[in-house]
């Protein structure tokens, strides 16, 4: 028996991609609509909360399933940042 580990298949990873996706979007406009309900600005910081959810699920479908697209340096399995060598 191999025992390295597996990698997901890609349906696999966009499967949790997009289920993080909407899972933040979700948990961000409920924040959102929870600070409304407290401070009276309906719906501002539900807009803001939708807003925040959208932006950072997207960020994090990037990351997973095109992480050459990654804008941030290199995803951890290429490697690591740009400008770091391994060591032979």
């Amino acid at each position: 028996m191999s025992s390295l580990p597996r990698q997901p298949s890609s349906g696999t990873r966009a499967l949790g991609a997009g289920l993080t996706l909407a899972a933040s979007v979700g948990l961000f406009a409920y924040g959102g609509l929870w600070l409304d309900g407290r401070l009276g600005s309906k719906p501002l910081f539900l807009l803001v909360g939708v807003g925040c959810g959208i932006v950072g699920g997207i960020l994090h479908l990037i990351r997973v399933l095109a992480p050459e697209l990654w804008p941030f340096g290199r995803s951890r399995r290429n490697g690591g940042p740009p400008g770091h060598r391994k060591s032979p």
